[in-house]
């Protein structure tokens, strides 16, 4: 799948690049609800994201950094197989 680069997205922002920021989160293993708001708890998950994997900046606000960051993190996972 190739994804288009987020390039700001914070708080009150809604929607589908939303949606996809919440997913990926959720898929690299933080408890979050997909919802496609960009609320108080998306921005503390994101800060949480930021502080273990970028501690320079961690304002909650997903970046064009921080969406690589989680972009090159979920490539590098196991993939799943079924069947």
């Amino acid at each position: 799948i190739e994804l288009a680069p987020v390039t700001l997205l914070g708080p009150g922002a809604r929607g589908e690049r939303v949606e996809l920021v919440q997913s990926m989160l959720g898929l690299y293993g933080y408890g979050i609800e997909i919802s496609g708001t960009y609320d108080e708890w998306t921005e503390t998950v994101v800060r949480s994201f930021q502080l273990h994997f970028r501690r320079h900046r961690t304002d909650g606000i997903v970046d064009a950094e921080t969406f690589a960051t989680l972009t090159a993190l979920l490539e590098r996972m196991p993939k799943l197989t079924l069947g």
